[in-house]
């Protein structure tokens, strides 16, 4: 009598024990975003030319994409380097031109700009910092993860004090 009906704790603790996988996957993901962005803001710049802005495109099979090509040189402790990204990921091609347009009118051949460089890697550098918006948006997975523990948590406590009544 002491075994009937711990199939329904059991599944409790595997729904709770599913959901704070996958919120605790989530807090990972957005917090490593967020940490990512806020590193780069603490770069110190330097100054940084222009050398070429403009688009290019590319085909794979019968759709075609585009992106900024962008390559600007700043000068780091006597030393010339050439960066190419605007963010910390490479620039992304996108199947629609005048998405890539603005970025591309945005910085023009010639222009000045702030170079934001690793102080650890003077080849890693980015013009443009990423949002801080998944460490802002965190809490919500985060309640995946605390409700999927309380709900495991639970169930295991049910089925110890079933077991042993």
């Amino acid at each position: 009598m002491k075994n009937e009906g711990i199939g329904g704790y059991l599944y409790l603790a595997f729904i709770g024990l599913a959901l704070a996988v996958m919120g605790g996957f989530f807090v990972f993901v957005l917090g490593r975003g967020y940490i990512r962005a806020k590193e780069t803001q603490e770069w110190p710049s330097y100054p940084a030319v222009v050398v070429v802005s403009e688009l290019e495109d590319r085909q794979i099979g019968k759709a075609k994409e585009y992106r900024h090509k962008l390559v600007y040189e700043y000068r780091v402790d006597g030393k010339f380097y050439r960066g190419e990204r605007l963010k910390r990921r490479e620039n992304p091609y996108l199947k629609k031109k005048n998405k890539i347009e603005p970025s591309v009118e945005k910085f023009p051949v010639g222009s000045k700009l702030a170079a934001f460089v690793n102080p650890n890697d003077p080849t890693e550098v980015l013009i443009e910092h990423e949002t801080k918006a998944p460490g802002y948006s965190i809490w919500f997975p985060a309640l995946f993860l605390l409700g999927g523990l309380v709900v495991f948590f639970r169930a295991l406590l049910k089925l110890r004090h079933r077991g042993g009544a």
